[in-house]
């Protein structure tokens, strides 16, 4: 079993993300598996838990705009869950976003996914909407962004305020 203190959190270069593969194959199915896929070798910025020289999770990070920054996945291997490795992963990502002057940070989980919810609930994260985002935003805006962070129906949209 992996813990905390073993894992190392890297920079993933594009051309180096193939591998990562497997991660998401073990993580997502269907629909969540082709888009993960996809966005692994499209997103901004991928980091990877490493831990003996295997990269074990990854966190998939996009600023949405330069003050609002979406986490499109976290996935953990199998072999490594219920480690706090997932939880590493996002307060990791919280942490750069930070460091880049993101102000808000958005993210989408599956309805039935208590799990995932529950990570994101405990770094912060409350439920928001479309209604909430065009509110402060405005609708237009909001709409932009919807696209951009690929919200679909049976999602959850989470959103947290970066101090």
């Amino acid at each position: 079993m992996t813990t905390p203190e073993e894992v190392a959190i890297v920079d993933v270069p594009a051309e180096d993300r193939g591998p990562l593969e497997k991660i998401l194959e073990e993580s997502f199915e269907g629909w969540y598996l082709r888009h993960s896929k996809g966005t692994l070798h499209d997103v901004d910025v991928v980091r990877a838990a490493v831990s003996s020289g295997v990269s074990v999770g990854l966190v998939m990070l996009k600023a949405l705009e330069p003050e609002v920054g979406y986490v499109y996945y976290i996935a953990v291997a199998k072999a490594n869950r219920r480690t706090g490795i997932a939880r590493l992963l996002l307060r990791d990502a919280l942490t750069r976003f930070r460091g880049s002057g993101v102000k808000e940070v958005f993210a989408g989980v599956e309805e039935d996914n208590g799990p995932s919810e529950g990570l994101f609930m405990a770094e912060g994260f409350t439920r928001t909407g479309f209604g909430e985002l065009s509110r402060k935003h405005g609708r237009l805006h909001a709409l932009n962004m919807y696209r951009m962070m690929v919200v679909v129906p049976g999602e959850v949209l989470l959103h947290k305020e970066l101090s």
